[in-house]
């Protein structure tokens, strides 16, 4: 998806409900710039973290995503990619 303020590409996830609960639990977020894990030290409602592979402020908590619609779970595995 084309952000409407920046007009850069971003990233959503789709995942199966455990693979959600353990970014959740492990204190992991995701990178909506390059699709990366960030592990562990991302709060469930962190927003614009800076990731550590992109180096860009992309990083959000997996709980954050969920209510921005950009986590989607799902009952089987199915990659994310962009909107």
């Amino acid at each position: 998806m084309t952000g409407q303020k920046t007009g850069k590409t971003f990233f959503a996830f789709a995942m199966p409900e455990e693979e959600f609960r353990g970014l959740d639990e492990d204190n992991c977020g995701l990178c909506i710039r390059c699709g990366e894990v960030a592990v562990g030290c991302v709060e469930p409602d962190a927003r614009k973290y800076t990731c550590e592979a992109c180096e860009e402020n992309g990083v959000y908590g997996a709980q954050e995503l969920l209510m921005m619609g950009l986590i989607r779970v799902t009952e089987e595995e199915e990659e994310g990619g962009t909107l």
